[in-house]
């Protein structure tokens, strides 16, 4: 998975001359959707969504009033895309 990550980085860091902002933002998008979308149906779910907050800001190790309002803050923000309020992120809605 780690694999998968860094090649779309890579990827978006070597062809970042030839892509406007809006495409690196799309092609972002689609590879933290890649990567976290663990039962494969090209959108996250809250518990895909948690588990993606968790691996960035693990609970065991950043504790405190802090680092749960970070996660919770996170959390609302990748909410806040769910455009269609079907309770799944897609690429396209975390690209807008």
């Amino acid at each position: 998975m780690r694999n998968c990550m860094a090649a779309g980085l890579l990827a978006l860091l070597t062809g970042a001359c030839a892509l406007d902002a809006q495409t690196g933002i799309a092609v972002g998008a689609g590879v933290a959707v890649a990567v976290n979308d663990r039962d494969g149906d090209g959108r996250l779910d809250a518990a895909e969504v948690q588990a993606m907050v968790e691996r960035a800001f693990p609970p065991d190790r950043l504790t405190g009033g802090f680092w749960e309002g970070m996660r919770l803050s996170l959390t609302a923000a990748y909410w806040a895309r769910d455009l269609d309020g079907d309770g799944r992120l897609s690429a396209a809605e975390l690209a807008r």
